[in-house]
């Protein structure tokens, strides 16, 4: 009987890498507990996506998994602490997506530099004429970007990389990171700073750091309130990095002037969330991760996780390196 790997995703060239190997992929709905149990009771492995359910009871269900393969970097969907206790490594992949982050994150600050999406609203009104000043409204004050400041939350492989492109546009860059010292930052251009000083000076906040507890809701009303009122903030983290009610009620008081959302908390938002209705909101849909080639290497990667775990071997990176020495580690 051919070993089984459960995922919620369509990823077509991961299922020709495991059928080589004689692997059947299940691709199924897993977007709750009971789906999750259901297919998973008797798999082999699991290929996870961003948002599936992998808590607790779902994991203590899984007794054949050898391996739980995050197509991705984040894994907060896991719960590292029970597959740990169950014995199943967790995969993730780390470097697949770092262009593609690293460009959305700029995007979104050239966007709001430019006042790209208020002009084009005014222009699809038909506002643009001779005698009116909504152009001249729309565009409100925008300063020169070599005169300007990013803040960037977290200087890893990610943000280095927004470092130094923010670098080539002439932005003055600085970094907050408690885990690297000033020589690692200064060597992708940017100035090692402590986390108020980065609030008083940013004119843009870009986030990269990884969901824990100490980066829960870091930035909440009393972190707004530091920052400029012509600040931006950008998030193409974590959602929860973000007490988005404490945002929600800044930007309608002005107290920053925007914000950038690749993630949000919760993924997909609620249908009424007011954040929604704000003009200053601009919400990508977890996309900051996708081009053509990072979906490839990122099902190549997670795929080929899943086969040396299957054969008993270590796959690169894991999250929970520490189950290697436990006794009911399930690879062997």
């Amino acid at each position: 009987m051919a070993m089984k790997v459960i995922t919620s995703l369509p990823i077509a060239l991961a299922e020709e890498i495991l059928a080589k190997a004689g692997i059947q992929l299940v691709q199924a709905p897993l977007w709750t507990e009971k789906a999750l149990i259901e297919y998973g009771a008797d798999a082999d492995a699991a290929i996870v996506g961003a948002n599936e359910p992998y808590t607790p009871k779902v994991i203590g269900a899984l007794s054949k998994c050898k391996i739980l393969s995050r197509m991705g970097i984040g894994y907060n969907n896991i719960n590292v602490e029970e597959a740990t206790r169950q014995g199943i490594p967790v995969a993730v992949v780390l470097d697949a997506s770092v262009h593609e982050v690293s460009d959305h994150a700029l995007a979104f600050l050239l966007a709001f530099s430019r006042k790209l999406f208020p002009l084009a609203q005014v222009i699809r009104k038909g506002s643009w004429k001779p005698a009116s000043n909504d152009i001249i409204n729309a565009r409100g004050r925008i300063f020169r970007l070599n005169q300007q400041v990013l803040g960037v939350v977290g200087v890893g492989r990610i943000g280095s990389r927004v470092c130094l492109k923010a670098r080539a546009f002439g932005l003055r860059v600085l970094g907050y990171d408690p885990y690297l010292s000033r020589e690692d930052l200064q060597r992708v251009g940017a100035e090692k700073v402590e986390f108020e000083p980065l609030l008083q000076e940013a004119d843009f906040i870009s986030l990269h750091a990884p969901l824990t507890s100490e980066t829960k809701k870091l930035f909440g009303a009393k972190e707004f309130k530091k920052m400029k009122p012509t600040a931006v903030i950008i998030n193409t983290a974590r959602g929860p990095i973000i007490d988005e009610p404490a945002l929600y009620q800044a930007l309608r008081e002005g107290v920053i002037a925007g914000a950038g959302l690749d993630v949000t908390e919760p993924e997909p938002p609620r249908p009424d969330d007011p954040l929604l209705n704000l003009e200053q909101v601009l919400i990508t849909g977890h996309s900051a991760y996708f081009s053509e080639s990072s979906n490839l290497e990122l099902q190549q990667k997670s795929a080929e996780a899943v086969l040396l775990a299957l054969k008993g071997e270590w796959p690169p990176f894991l999250v929970n390196p520490e189950v290697k020495e436990q006794r009911n580690c399930r690879i062997p």
